[in-house]
């Protein structure tokens, strides 16, 4: 099996477009659907569709093992902001 794919969603410039540059308040931008975030953002291209090895990326971050996977990411200091 590959290594799976460990790019994460950038939560803090989507937090500072939709907050900050929309204006948005926290209640309305955290009811917006990814497809409505999408749009409002600008992007071209619709949202990439489900697949087997999408999936099984994520299977293998994490198992069903009852206990938190172990990634040694570190947090980004950037999401807290």
């Amino acid at each position: 099996m590959t290594e799976p794919d460990r790019t994460f969603f950038p939560w803090a410039s989507v937090l500072r477009f939709g907050l900050g540059r929309l204006r948005l308040p926290p209640e309305t931008f955290w009811r917006l659907s990814l497809i409505e975030l999408t749009a409002l953002i600008g992007a071209s291209e619709a949202p990439m569709p489900a697949t087997r090895q999408g999936l099984e990326a994520l299977m293998a971050l994490f198992p069903d093992t009852g206990r938190p996977p172990e990634t040694g990411r570190t947090k980004d200091r950037a999401d807290d902001r």
